[in-house]
């Protein structure tokens, strides 16, 4: 039994939860043609690029624990972090800024400072983290197959907690933070969203909250697995945030669906 649990923990839940996004990008892909109209390309384009880079994210979960011993886990765990600081995470900014004011909206130095940022918080992330794991251990087996993760919480001496609480900064900036502000931004606009556009985009209010919504989930979620381990000293509670993506998914999913008008009836 405890053999299943720790597969589906660290396996099934990664994959599944890496399926949604990547079925996300497909069907923005396939709908953002559709409505440039109403967003603008650019944010459609951010968007995939998005889901794509957090699809990786998640759903390479399984390669960091069973390719083989370190330094393997460090170095999945490097290319995985640096995809959702420094992609994920201002991609889905933009895309949501574009959602709220429109594509023609997004402007070059806006993309420029929101990219910036984030690529160096992933740089310093990845930089740091090579010097704060403690190593690999074996984490659990599937049948003689042995399973390992990095050693980021075990042995902790003064001078790794110094560079943990780097790391943790680096995660909160990025993704936290941003996807916060984006979410923030994606709710004031749907309750200040102007008469003259609610009057043709009747549904845009209602998916700028769900947008809104989903995004706060996943962010609060990552937040609070990071609050666990610096008030509560419990590690690897990283299951938390999986949690949290699957409930965006499903509300994006839903704010996707939704046509940009209300059926008349």
């Amino acid at each position: 039994m405890e053999e299943f649990i720790n597969v589906f923990i660290n396996i099934i839940v990664p994959l599944i939860s890496g399926l949604v996004f990547f079925a996300l990008a497909k069907y923005v892909k396939h709908i953002g043609p559709l409505r440039h109209f109403t967003a603008g390309k650019e944010t459609y384009d951010h968007a995939f690029w998005g889901f794509i880079t957090f699809g990786i994210y998640l759903a390479s979960r399984p390669l960091q624990i069973l390719l083989g011993p370190h330094p393997v886990p460090l170095i999945v765990n490097n290319i995985r972090e640096f995809f959702m600081i420094g992609i994920f995470a201002p991609s889905i900014f933009i895309a949501i800024y574009g959602l709220a004011y429109g594509g023609e909206n997004i402007k070059k130095w806006m993309r420029w400072v929101i990219y910036g940022i984030c690529i160096l918080l992933a740089m310093v992330f990845v930089f740091i983290n090579i010097r704060a794991i403690g190593g690999a251990e074996e984490i659990f087996r599937i049948a003689n197959y042995p399973a390992y993760d990095g050693m980021w919480f075990k042995n902790m001496t003064p001078e790794r907690a110094k560079l943990m609480a780097v790391l943790f900064v680096c995660r909160v900036t990025s993704p936290v933070l941003v996807l916060a502000i984006g979410a923030t931004i994606a709710l004031s606009r749907a309750f200040h969203y102007p008469q003259e556009r609610k009057k043709l985009y009747s549904n845009m209010p209602k998916k700028l909250i769900l947008t809104g919504i989903g995004t706060y989930l996943f962010s609060i979620s990552m937040l609070t697995v990071g609050f666990v381990w610096l008030l509560g000293k419990i590690p690897n509670q990283w299951w938390g945030y999986y949690v949290g993506a699957l409930l965006a998914g499903f509300f994006e999913s839903w704010s996707i669906s939704l046509p940009v008008r209300k059926e008349e009836i």
